[in-house]
């Protein structure tokens, strides 16, 4: 017969494997991992990617929480405030978090990398880290932009693809070839070019601005743009030209949408747009059999935004490590990328089986190595994505009719104000 004490002692078992299974082991650490949005199939991956990792590491648990994008670093400002950051989170604005004071030196971390898995890392990221914040992320996803097109409309046209990564005057001279009367009624039936509208025409704004020798920001996350207004400048009155090539000229272009412009694209109203890599999935959505005749080229003015996976001031730093050297390893980092429509920052991925079965997936991969290509630290370091606004204000302005240089000026002083703030 069991005596009083030994019951007494028993209970609290008895209700803990009443109320939610064994105890944990004292040894069990959970991880918190936050993202943006990603599509569903892409946070299908991640869990995925999750849940080998936990079976391969008995003891370590990955809490994964994906916010919708604009909501995301809203949440982890509040985090940061709270003293509540996750563990991990993936994301660029690397300087803005390390002021919030949430972000670690993982230089050690890297250390513990063989060095052939540092060497495959996206080294522009790498560099500019070295040179600005220190080592707090780990390439993760990687948006490339390069010039979509409709492979059939060029051969309509009589126009060989290039081969060689594009200029952007040889982007305007194929925009004017491609625009042009199909039927002969006297009025354009296909454009050269969709100017995309909104936020997401100040990535190619970007582009053009910083192929003239512009630049947002220094590498102490300095805003520098007031030293480069000709430059600004420059880029408006691009904009303001390849628009001719744009369905409906000036006016449409201001109010297109992202959206707008990838169904265009999908009903072949258009031959070329500079877009994500993540545009055959869409049209895909959109027009199947259009997905088939999608190409994309290399551009020489390309910009790379690039999300890492950081690893915070956890107190859990060695588990944390674990779960970096699993997800970025090249298999899993080239199934993560592949399910959210991005491309794997890494540079040994062109003859993955995953990778190499698709030619517009090759391309986009030799695309993200240009050396021509590096990540503008003003996408790295700085909540820059978050003045992206004014920028098409500018844009919008000159598209319209108005003065570049009065345009500029307002958009800089607005940008170094909210920067301010």
């Amino acid at each position: 017969m069991l005596n009083r004490s030994t019951i007494l002692a028993a209970l609290p078992l008895i209700g803990t494997l009443a109320f939610g299974g064994m105890p944990a082991m004292a040894d069990d650490v959970t991880l918190r991992l936050w993202s943006g949005g990603f599509a569903k199939e892409g946070q299908r991956t991640i869990r995925e990617v999750i849940g080998e990792f936990e079976a391969a590491n008995p003891g370590i648990k990955v809490d994964y929480t994906a916010w919708a994008w604009d909501k995301y670093r809203a949440q982890l400002a509040t985090a940061a405030t709270l003293g509540d950051a996750p563990d991990m989170w993936v994301d660029s604005f690397l300087k803005r978090w390390q002021d919030a004071g949430i972000t670690a030196d993982n230089a050690d971390l890297y250390d513990k990398l063989p060095p052939e898995e540092v060497a495959a890392y996206l080294q522009a990221s790498i560099d500019i880290q070295k040179a600005s914040t220190g080592l707090l992320s780990f390439p993760f996803v990687a948006y490339v932009w390069a010039v979509g097109y409709n492979k059939e409309i060029f051969a309509e046209r009589g126009i060989e693809v290039p081969t060689e990564p594009i200029s952007i005057e040889q982007l305007m001279e194929l925009s004017e070839q491609l625009t042009f009367d199909r039927d002969g009624d006297g009025r354009t039936d296909v454009y050269g070019y969709g100017l995309l509208g909104g936020r997401l025409s100040s990535h190619l704004f970007n582009m053009v601005f910083s192929k003239r020798g512009g630049q947002w920001v220094d590498l102490e996350s300095n805003l520098v743009i007031d030293q480069y207004r000709d430059q600004f400048i420059e880029a408006l009155v691009y904009m303001r030209d390849i628009a001719e090539f744009t369905p409906g000229g000036a006016t449409a272009a201001v109010g297109r949408t992202y959206e707008g412009t990838r169904a265009l694209f999908a009903q072949e109203r258009v031959a070329m747009t500079v877009d994500v890599n993540e545009l055959g999935a869409v049209v895909d959505d959109l027009a199947p059999d259009v997905r088939e005749k999608l190409g994309f080229m290399q551009v020489d003015f390309g910009f790379i935004a690039l999300d890492g996976l950081i690893v915070g001031k956890t107190d859990h730093r060695d588990e944390a490590f674990e779960f970096v050297k699993f997800a970025t390893a090249r298999d899993q980092l080239v199934r993560i990328n592949d399910a959210v429509g991005l491309v794997t920052p890494r540079n040994d991925v062109a003859d993955h089986p995953m990778v190499a079965s698709d030619e517009n997936e090759v391309t986009l991969a030799e695309q993200i190595s240009l050396p021509s290509n590096a990540i503008h630290p003003g996408g790295l370091l700085t909540q820059y994505g978050e003045l992206r606004p004014a920028v098409w204000d500018a844009v919008a302005e000159v598209l319209l009719g108005g003065d570049p240089g009065e345009a500029a000026d307002k958009a800089i002083e607005r940008m170094t104000t909210q920067f301010k703030k």
